[in-house]
């Protein structure tokens, strides 16, 4: 009885000093499961749980003539705002905690996502990482491998219950990585900025300009950053002229690769220029 006593009182002196670490041990903090799946292997895994939501990012029209059963329609430029002059702002954290609930999507769902562009996966992945959910899934050979895998598919438009997303906790992951201007005048510093465009853009001084660039080889797109000594060991802050670009050079850098400390500027190469800050050209 005395080795029993002991035994839990170890247990509760262990849980509470993990208590007072409470990033440790609060899973909203840690990192949600990322990985690229084949339509089949989420079907035998995933596609019965009912903390599953799947998401279709294409075309509506598509999605009405047939779909993943089970899928609910998403278009990615329900993430963005046009604010300030600033094309495809990404949305103020309330937005996008609304429009994610609105979706189905909370904390403790599995998201899987399927688009005719990887890009919008991508870019969807990337801002739904933001907010921890459980785990994110890009289904690699996208709806046209679903139907040939003879997986089940419907017309029948989905509808979910609302999704859940602490308030609190989301304002605090989604302004450690969305920057406004006053926090990256304040750290940029410490930080290398990176601009990202497919063409050529006035660029924030000492930056380095890079196209946005995905491959399912790791190495191959590792190469690439590394090439331009973009490292690991760098605090980087991403920017450009449109966040659809800034965010999928975000999801390849911060989830792809795990690169452990990136951050987006929102208001990008708009907002600097409209400041009267100074640009290279």
């Amino acid at each position: 009885m005395k080795y029993l006593v002991f035994v839990l009182l170890a247990f509760f002196v262990l849980f509470f000093s993990l208590i007072s670490k409470s990033n440790s041990i609060n899973i909203l903090y840690d990192q949600p499961k990322f990985s690229f799946i084949n339509s089949k292997d989420f079907y035998e895994t995933y596609y019965n749980d009912r903390n599953t939501v799947i998401v279709d990012l294409r075309d509506y029209h598509k999605y009405r003539k047939n779909h993943v059963d089970k899928a609910i329609s998403f278009d990615v430029n329900n993430l963005f705002e046009t604010y300030l002059g600033v094309p495809r702002k990404i949305k103020r954290v309330e937005g996008l905690i609304y429009t994610f609930q609105d979706a189905g999507i909370g904390t403790f769902n599995n998201v899987v996502v399927y688009s005719d562009k990887v890009e919008d996966s991508m870019v969807f992945a990337s801002l739904l990482f933001i907010f921890k959910p459980r785990g994110i899934f890009i289904i690699k050979d996208g709806y046209e491998g679903w139907v040939k895998n003879g997986l089940p598919v419907s017309k029948k438009i989905s509808y979910v219950e609302r999704g859940y997303f602490s308030p609190k906790i989301s304002k605090t992951l989604y302004d450690s990585v969305v920057w406004d201007l006053n926090k990256v005048l304040e750290k940029m510093n410490n930080y290398l900025f990176v601009g990202v465009s497919t063409e050529k853009i006035s660029l924030i001084p000492k930056s380095i300009l890079i196209k946005p660039k995905f491959d399912f080889d790791r190495y191959v797109v590792g190469s690439y950053y590394n090439s331009l000594d973009i490292s690991r060991e760098k605090n980087i802050i991403l920017y450009g002229v449109d966040n659809y670009e800034v965010l999928q050079a975000y999801f390849v850098l911060k989830i792809y690769l795990n690169y452990p400390n990136v951050v987006v500027f929102n208001g990008g190469l708009n907002e600097w220029v409209l400041n009267n800050l100074p640009v290279n050209q």
